[in-house]
């Protein structure tokens, strides 16, 4: 259902123990996006996904990018922290995830940046060194095997500043993928990989927040 004219919220048919704020990325809200809500609210877990695009949405990467640059950061950022309070309320006060793709996953980091998140399941999306040290929440890392927005060692490093600050951290690298392999509703994607993905990704969220809620 929705939480606003925009905005995508999916809840469990029970009180949700734990909840997980969905960034999506540069394409805007795609059914993609809503459909992963809807598989985590059937998992247990409130999932919101706030819309950064207020309804606009495409799969062409060049109006992805107009999209993205013409985006006001500090206004996003505002709306997901908004959208973590909110799923906390809906959760009672429970643990929160954070969980997005590229552009979103970068969202994704810097509110686990923040230490108000519990959980951070991000795809194709890193920060730099300084920021990693700040993160101390579990972090899962699916990365293309071919990403032309990012160079291999720009991940290196992101991976080796969290294991340097002690946090946990997995990263699984998807052979034959490219950046969006896991949208699934751009040419990019690669059903296979995404899948498996996203089963990890399930798996993960529901150990790091489900189960902390019921610990």
């Amino acid at each position: 259902m929705s939480e606003s004219a925009v905005d995508y919220l999916a809840e469990p048919d029970g009180q949700a123990a734990a909840g997980v704020l969905v960034a999506h990325d540069w394409y805007g809200l795609l059914p993609h996006v809503r459909a992963a809500c809807d598989e985590l609210a059937a998992a247990g877990l409130v999932a919101l996904a706030p819309d950064l695009y207020d309804g606009r949405t495409t799969t062409d990467p060049e109006q992805a990018e107009a999209l993205m640059t013409g985006l006001d950061q500090a206004a996003a950022r505002a709306r997901l922290d908004e959208a973590v309070e909110t799923l906390r309320a809906r959760s009672g006060g429970g643990p929160v995830g954070v969980l997005g793709w590229s552009l979103g996953g970068t969202f994704a980091l810097l509110q686990a940046a923040t230490g108000r998140v519990d959980a951070a399941a991000v795809y194709y999306a890193a920060l730099d060194e300084d920021d990693a040290a700040r993160i101390h929440c579990p972090v899962l890392l699916h990365r293309a095997e071919n990403d032309e927005f990012d160079p291999p060692e720009f991940y290196d490093r992101f991976v080796a500043a969290l294991k340097a600050a002690g946090t946990e951290v997995a990263v699984h690298t998807w052979p034959g993928t490219e950046h969006s392999f896991a949208n699934g509703d751009v040419a990019l994607h690669v059903p296979d990989a995404a899948a498996k993905a996203w089963s990890i990704t399930v798996q993960f969220l529901r150990d790091h927040l489900a189960g902390a809620a019921a610990g």
